[in-house]
């Protein structure tokens, strides 16, 4: 089942699009709202207000939660402070690229996850990083010409809002590594190169390191097609939607149980 794009309850591109993403996710799954869920990277909790739309047991961590995010535990993927088999599905939204340590993430999910449960991660794609590469330079011309217009850009989730993966915020950069960003974008997650990532953001990387720990991929999703970029927000969504449907997509989530 798709989603509806005809109605948007959100102002900002970028959270429409996880709005539509979750969407996509919850409308394709058999759920019980009395499910506990436990949300990894709630970020600024746009999402997880999404959950608990839908389900009654709601449990949000995040290294750094926003400032603005409520009721987020603050708590390291990668040693959670739950008991054994406490959760009925593990959910994460464009988190588990950023994460060093996946085997030990993994490790610490299945822990927490009951045996009859279900994870859901979604991740940036290959496609999604062809996109970034290709089309960063019009982004800058596209950023340099609204600042000498003095237009604001479309309302986006702040860059800094992800300080807790990326390091240092971007006001702190040194001007050549500003002025290289504006030839060259950044690296995304946790790739030493830019061919590294494109390597990892692929279906078969993923489904690699599923099977290296003990899960099964139950189904992949193809979610929405996008640039990581603020091109033509809110248009040509039946279009995007089409494309997406015919394996383009930009972002993928993957349905995951374990080993029984």
């Amino acid at each position: 089942m798709r989603v509806k794009l005809d109605s948007k309850n959100s102002k900002s591109w970028h959270h429409f699009l996880r709005q539509r993403d979750f969407l996509q996710i919850i409308d394709s799954l058999n759920y019980d709202k009395n499910k506990k869920i436990l949300e990894v990277g709630a970020g600024d909790g746009s999402q997880t207000k999404l959950l608990k739309k839908y389900f009654n047991h709601v449990v949000s961590i995040d290294v750094a939660p926003s400032t603005d995010a409520k009721d987020i535990i603050i708590a390291d993927v990668c040693d959670l402070p739950f008991r054994d088999n406490e959760f009925d599905i593990v959910f994460s939204s464009n988190v588990l690229e950023h994460v060093d340590d996946l085997t030990k993430a993994f490790s610490e999910m299945k822990r927490v996850l009951k045996n009859d449960g279900k994870m859901i991660h979604s991740m940036p794609s290959h496609i999604w990083k062809i996109l970034q590469m290709s089309l960063g330079w019009i982004h800058s011309l596209k950023k340099i010409s609204y600042k000498l217009l003095n237009i604001k850009l479309s309302s986006r989730a702040n860059p800094d809002d992800f300080v807790h993966l990326h390091g240092k915020k971007s006001k702190n950069r040194h001007l050549t590594d500003k002025l290289l960003g504006l030839i060259i974008p950044s690296i995304h997650g946790t790739s030493s190169n830019h061919v590294s990532e494109f390597l990892r953001f692929r279906p078969t990387y993923w489904e690699k390191q599923f099977k290296e720990n003990n899960l099964i991929c139950v189904k992949k999703y193809n979610l929405f097609l996008h640039t990581p970029y603020e091109f033509a927000p809110f248009k040509f969504l039946r279009i995007r939607d089409f494309i997406s449907r015919c394996g383009f997509a930009s972002v993928y989530a993957y349905e995951l149980r374990k080993f029984r």
